[in-house]
């Protein structure tokens, strides 16, 4: 008996150090949930987001701007006048509500778990949009004076190209 004894010994240190292996495998996915959690919250917090819409809204009003300088945006255009007001508006109060919420971690945890990230992407889904319905016309604009410009100059060219040739051609008589 003391040989069988003697010979389960090894099998119960492997046992031993097969539960202390499974216990470390356990420990490391849960530190990596952890980490993969926080780094989710991070990345999808309501007062992250807000600056990245603040940023965005500041370019889509400096195109906004710049298209009805340069006459690409019609200033009567009352569709994108109301649009741009009203996401102005909408965006004063994400950003005074996520300020009001950063006061604490609790108050951002509670804002991400109701549902103010989506709101916050789905604003700045909509910014996004109005700056390309804003850009789109501008762009078209650049390419009409671009195609106008060429068509003068080619017009120009054939003007000089057809003036400096004599208009009587050699071997030719002129009686």
């Amino acid at each position: 008996m003391p040989a069988l004894l003697e010979a389960s010994k090894p099998l119960s240190i492997l046992a031993s150090g097969l539960s202390l292996s499974s216990t470390l495998w356990a420990v490391t996915d849960v530190l990596l949930a952890l980490i993969g959690t926080a780094g989710t919250i991070h990345y999808a917090s309501p007062q992250r987001l807000t600056r990245i819409l603040v940023e965005a809204m500041a370019d889509v009003k400096k195109t906004y701007l710049e298209a009805v300088e340069n006459g690409a945006l019609c200033a009567s255009d009352v569709h994108t006048a109301e649009a741009f007001s009203s996401l102005q508006l909408e965006v004063s109060t994400i950003r005074h509500a996520s300020l009001h919420s950063s006061l604490s971690h609790y108050a951002m945890l509670c804002g991400f778990l109701k549902g103010r990230t989506l709101s916050i992407l789905r604003c700045i889904h909509q910014v996004h949009e109005l700056g390309t319905h804003i850009e789109f016309p501008r762009q078209l604009n650049m390419i009409v004076e671009q195609i106008l410009k060429e068509s003068q100059l080619r017009e120009i060219a054939s003007h000089r190209i057809a003036t400096s040739y004599p208009t009587s051609v050699v071997g030719v008589s002129s009686s």
